[in-house]
């Protein structure tokens, strides 16, 4: 998997409209700074997250992207990107968004299963997972009126957030990049053919 397939997983987890403003070189040069970041001597472990909101991602994420042959979420340590990502380039009400998402998964966990979304087993969570991803894609597909008590936009609900922060910081993590993408070290931009200047004869 080249960078440009790490892209269509970017694209395909939250809509192309994220890729709108830094452009994708920068967007994966990005995730990477945050991850390199994240992880110096002497950074809290988190925070945006307390400790169960943590578990809680930490969780969400893996089922997303689970270990199989190849690493996991977990072991791309996702759950910290999207700490960073969430204290540091989200807005506030962005941010209040995606903890009461947390709160209101751990309330719909136990109404389904009696406990809490990170006590559940793993076929629990990716069931419940399957069945709030499907109304976000039922949001997508609804016309903007009538969408009564949802955000604006279906890429804005808590759960697409998380989604796509899960595949970026797995996109652009090391462990991924080496093991599952197979591109490390990130590329730069690299503009061929570009035009060369000739000057005059006589010129200095």
């Amino acid at each position: 998997m080249d960078r440009r397939e790490a892209l269509r997983w970017l694209v395909a987890a939250a809509g192309s409209r994220w890729l709108d403003g830094p452009g994708p070189d920068r967007l994966l040069a990005w995730g990477r700074y945050v991850h390199t970041r994240a992880q110096r001597p002497g950074e809290p472990a988190t925070r945006a997250l307390d400790a169960h909101a943590n578990r809680t991602v930490i969780a969400l994420a893996e089922r997303i992207i689970p270990v199989t042959d190849t690493p996991g979420a977990t072991d791309a340590r996702v759950g910290l990107f999207i700490d960073r990502m969430l204290a540091d380039w989200h807005s506030a009400e962005e941010r209040a968004r995606v903890l009461d998402g947390l709160t209101e998964l751990d309330a719909r966990s136990r109404a389904r299963y009696g406990r809490a979304f990170v006590d559940c087993s793993e076929p629990e969570q990716h069931g419940l997972l399957v069945v709030i991803d499907e109304e976000v894609a039922e949001l997508r597909a609804t016309p903007p009126d009538q969408r009564p008590g949802t955000p604006a936009d279906p890429d804005d609900h808590w759960f697409a957030t998380l989604k796509f922060l899960t595949v970026w910081g797995y996109c652009t993590s090391e462990v991924a990049q080496r093991q599952t993408l197979g591109a490390f070290p990130l590329p730069g931009r690299y503009d061929g053919c570009a035009p060369y200047p000739v000057r005059p004869a006589g010129d200095a």
